[in-house]
């Protein structure tokens, strides 16, 4: 009962805002249980901000999925197809892995890796109650878990990070820890790397991180691009998204930010294999 009169009270007032000039302004002036449809990201609705979902069973059934814009990015540029073999490297909490699955239609395979015995504890009950069913689960590591590496077309690489663009963390942004930065930004090198080498028919791979900081973004991204800019290339799959790398060759890639995009702060890139045609 309560949630067909939460569904019959959305669909009397939605809002149907397509262009993105009006998106900071009719983000700002949505009023209670009103909402819009994201000009960006298909299937996002834009509530506002404090709405309380929590005590509704569409939210705890997980009809609705509550995710910042940002993180939806990764599978945006992903995109995979109903049908495609898609890998989730470091899966937990799932809520990327539930957008893959919204994106496949629950059709194909998809592998939710993630090495932590309680997220992954956490990933398995999300994607039960989300009702995923083309999800096959590893608590296992990414770079040395048993995979058909061949049959893989696609991969969301959301890895460990500084997670300095989340805005409730407690952490100060002006304190930066160059230390723990480098052995980050190290350890993304090394699994992006074992990726586009071990996995031979991958056709796109993105990149992504809830960081600010250029260390574990552009030049993560930049020391790639040196060594298999002969192979993939990268994608701009948002042309007019308003922030984006920082550097000449990571232009493509996005950024994000509470001032510019209303949402965490946030650094994504996706990677293309390039199609070499016989001469």
């Amino acid at each position: 009962m309560i949630v067909g009169m939460f569904r019959c009270k959305l669909q009397q007032t939605i809002l149907m805002f397509r262009e993105k000039v009006n998106f900071r302004k009719g983000v700002k002036r949505l009023a209670e249980w009103k909402y819009f449809i994201d000009p960006d990201v298909e299937h996002v609705l834009v509530f506002q901000s404090g709405t309380k979902f929590f005590e509704y069973e569409i939210y705890l059934n997980r009809h609705i999925l509550l995710m910042d814009k940002a993180s939806c990015l990764p599978c945006l540029a992903l995109s995979p197809s109903p049908g495609s073999i898609v890998l989730d490297a470091c899966a937990a909490p799932g809520n990327k892995t539930i957008c893959l699955a919204n994106y496949l239609k629950n059709q194909g395979t998809l592998y939710a890796i993630e090495k932590n015995r309680r997220r992954f504890k956490e990933l398995n009950t999300n994607l039960r109650t989300a009702g995923v069913k083309c999800a096959q689960t590893f608590n296992d590591d990414f770079l040395t878990v048993s995979l058909p590496f061949d049959d893989i077309d696609y991969i969301l690489l959301d890895p460990s990070c500084s997670g300095s663009g989340i805005r409730n963390r407690t952490d100060d942004p002006e304190v930066i820890d160059e230390e723990r930065l480098e052995r980050l930004a190290a350890l993304q090198i090394r699994m992006i790397t074992y990726a586009l080498t071990n996995f031979p028919k991958i056709k796109r791979l993105t990149y992504s991180t809830c960081s600010i900081h250029r260390q574990e973004n552009e030049d993560v991204v930049e020391t790639i691009l040196d060594q298999f800019s002969d192979q993939f290339q990268l994608v701009d799959f948002l042309p007019n998204w308003p922030s984006r790398g920082q550097t000449e060759r990571t232009h493509a890639c996005l950024r994000a930010s509470p001032d510019e995009t209303l949402t965490n702060g946030f650094f994504v890139c996706c990677f293309e294999r390039i199609i070499k045609l016989d001469a």
